[in-house]
Protein backbone atom coordinates (compact mmCIF):
# COMPACT_ATOMS: atom_id res chain seq x y z
CA UNK A 1 0.00 0.00 0.00
CA UNK A 2 1.26 3.48 -1.12
CA UNK A 3 0.26 6.74 -0.01
CA UNK A 4 0.67 9.97 -2.43
CA UNK A 5 -0.97 13.68 -3.12
CA UNK A 6 -3.74 13.52 -5.82
CA UNK A 7 -5.74 15.92 -7.39
CA UNK A 8 -9.73 16.53 -5.35
CA UNK A 9 -11.37 14.96 -7.90
CA UNK A 10 -9.57 11.70 -7.04
CA UNK A 11 -11.03 11.20 -3.65
CA UNK A 12 -14.84 11.70 -4.49
CA UNK A 13 -15.70 7.70 -5.09
CA UNK A 14 -14.09 6.72 -1.71
CA UNK A 15 -15.87 10.23 -0.06
CA UNK A 16 -19.37 9.19 -1.46
CA UNK A 17 -18.91 5.10 -0.86
CA UNK A 18 -17.52 5.84 2.92
CA UNK A 19 -18.50 9.50 4.12
CA UNK A 20 -21.45 10.95 2.48
CA UNK A 21 -23.53 7.74 0.74
CA UNK A 22 -26.62 9.93 1.32
CA UNK A 23 -25.92 12.39 -1.58
CA UNK A 24 -27.28 12.02 -5.21
CA UNK A 25 -23.37 10.74 -6.56
CA UNK A 26 -19.99 10.98 -6.83
CA UNK A 27 -19.88 14.26 -8.40
CA UNK A 28 -21.65 15.55 -5.55
CA UNK A 29 -18.85 15.15 -3.05
CA UNK A 30 -16.97 17.81 -3.12
CA UNK A 31 -16.00 20.47 -0.14
CA UNK A 32 -15.79 23.88 -0.72
CA UNK A 33 -12.34 23.68 -0.01
CA UNK A 34 -11.09 21.40 -2.36
CA UNK A 35 -9.72 23.79 -5.01
CA UNK A 36 -7.78 26.26 -2.28
CA UNK A 37 -4.41 27.11 -3.64
CA UNK A 38 -3.26 25.13 -0.12
CA UNK A 39 -5.34 22.29 -0.07
CA UNK A 40 -3.99 19.25 -0.28
CA UNK A 41 -5.65 15.32 -1.15
CA UNK A 42 -3.69 12.22 -0.46
CA UNK A 43 -4.85 8.63 -1.63
CA UNK A 44 -3.71 5.47 -1.09
CA UNK A 45 -3.57 2.75 -3.38
CA UNK A 46 -3.60 -1.31 -2.68
CA UNK A 47 -0.78 -3.05 -4.42
CA UNK A 48 -2.96 -3.48 -7.98
CA UNK A 49 -3.51 0.12 -7.81
CA UNK A 50 -6.91 0.82 -6.26
CA UNK A 51 -7.59 3.79 -4.72
CA UNK A 52 -8.44 2.24 -0.64
CA UNK A 53 -8.74 5.78 1.46
CA UNK A 54 -8.55 9.57 0.89
CA UNK A 55 -7.98 12.43 3.07
CA UNK A 56 -7.70 15.93 2.57
CA UNK A 57 -5.56 18.74 4.15
CA UNK A 58 -6.68 22.38 4.75
CA UNK A 59 -5.44 25.77 6.01
CA UNK A 60 -8.65 26.01 8.05
CA UNK A 61 -9.31 27.28 11.56
CA UNK A 62 -11.90 25.70 13.53
CA UNK A 63 -15.42 28.37 13.50
CA UNK A 64 -17.16 25.57 15.87
CA UNK A 65 -14.72 25.87 18.86
CA UNK A 66 -12.02 28.40 17.62
CA UNK A 67 -11.16 28.49 21.19
CA UNK A 68 -10.21 24.55 21.05
CA UNK A 69 -6.44 25.93 19.94
CA UNK A 70 -4.09 28.52 21.21
CA UNK A 71 -4.85 31.47 18.45
CA UNK A 72 -1.07 32.62 17.25
CA UNK A 73 -0.80 28.57 16.58
CA UNK A 74 -0.32 27.45 12.80
CA UNK A 75 -2.62 24.79 12.61
CA UNK A 76 -4.22 22.46 9.39
CA UNK A 77 -7.65 20.72 9.28
CA UNK A 78 -8.03 17.21 8.70
CA UNK A 79 -10.89 16.42 6.36
CA UNK A 80 -13.38 13.84 4.72
CA UNK A 81 -10.65 11.07 5.57
CA UNK A 82 -12.11 7.60 4.71
CA UNK A 83 -11.52 4.08 4.43
CA UNK A 84 -13.12 1.47 2.29
CA UNK A 85 -14.61 -1.24 4.98
CA UNK A 86 -12.42 -4.10 3.13
CA UNK A 87 -9.09 -2.63 3.38
CA UNK A 88 -9.75 -1.16 7.24
CA UNK A 89 -7.71 -2.57 10.06
CA UNK A 90 -4.82 -2.57 7.54
CA UNK A 91 -3.37 0.27 8.41
CA UNK A 92 -4.67 2.33 5.86
CA UNK A 93 -6.13 4.81 8.13
CA UNK A 94 -2.50 5.04 9.61
CA UNK A 95 -0.94 5.60 6.47
CA UNK A 96 -2.98 8.48 5.74
CA UNK A 97 -2.59 10.53 8.52
CA UNK A 98 1.13 10.22 8.85
CA UNK A 99 1.43 11.94 5.38
CA UNK A 100 -0.82 14.63 6.49
CA UNK A 101 0.80 15.18 8.99
CA UNK A 102 4.31 15.19 7.43
CA UNK A 103 2.29 18.01 5.11
CA UNK A 104 0.89 19.83 7.65
CA UNK A 105 4.62 19.85 9.02
CA UNK A 106 6.36 21.00 6.21
CA UNK A 107 3.59 23.76 5.86
CA UNK A 108 4.63 24.56 9.32
CA UNK A 109 1.42 23.67 11.38
CA UNK A 110 1.75 23.13 15.21
CA UNK A 111 -1.63 21.29 15.13
CA UNK A 112 -3.34 18.71 12.73
CA UNK A 113 -7.12 18.86 14.03
CA UNK A 114 -10.54 17.54 12.51
CA UNK A 115 -14.29 16.81 13.14
CA UNK A 116 -13.86 12.72 14.42
CA UNK A 117 -17.11 10.55 13.64
CA UNK A 118 -18.13 9.10 17.09
CA UNK A 119 -17.52 5.75 15.45
CA UNK A 120 -13.95 6.22 14.32
CA UNK A 121 -12.89 8.24 17.90
CA UNK A 122 -10.43 5.24 19.06
CA UNK A 123 -8.91 5.32 15.80
CA UNK A 124 -8.17 8.84 16.25
CA UNK A 125 -6.64 8.37 19.40
CA UNK A 126 -4.63 5.70 19.17
CA UNK A 127 -3.18 8.22 16.23
CA UNK A 128 -2.07 10.58 19.04
CA UNK A 129 -5.51 12.96 18.65
CA UNK A 130 -6.97 14.57 21.88
CA UNK A 131 -10.50 15.58 22.53
CA UNK A 132 -10.73 18.92 22.07
CA UNK A 133 -14.79 19.34 22.21
CA UNK A 134 -17.99 17.66 23.98
CA UNK A 135 -19.88 15.37 21.20
CA UNK A 136 -22.11 17.69 18.11
CA UNK A 137 -24.07 16.57 15.80
CA UNK A 138 -23.11 17.16 12.17
CA UNK A 139 -26.88 17.61 10.39
CA UNK A 140 -27.27 14.17 8.06
CA UNK A 141 -23.56 12.74 9.30
CA UNK A 142 -24.01 12.22 12.59
CA UNK A 143 -22.10 12.72 16.10
CA UNK A 144 -18.72 13.67 15.89
CA UNK A 145 -15.93 15.95 18.19
CA UNK A 146 -13.42 18.07 17.70
CA UNK A 147 -9.75 16.14 18.14
CA UNK A 148 -6.44 17.45 17.67
CA UNK A 149 -3.09 16.44 17.06
CA UNK A 150 0.47 18.39 18.08
CA UNK A 151 3.15 18.03 15.61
Amino acid sequence: MTVHRIPSAETRSVRHRVLWPHRPDVASCTIDLDDAPDALHFGAFSPAGEIVGVASLFHQRSDRFPEALPTDAPVRRLRAMGVLPEWRRQRVGEALIEAACEAARSQGAAFLWCDAREVALRFYEAQGFRFLSSTYEIPLIGPHRMMARPL
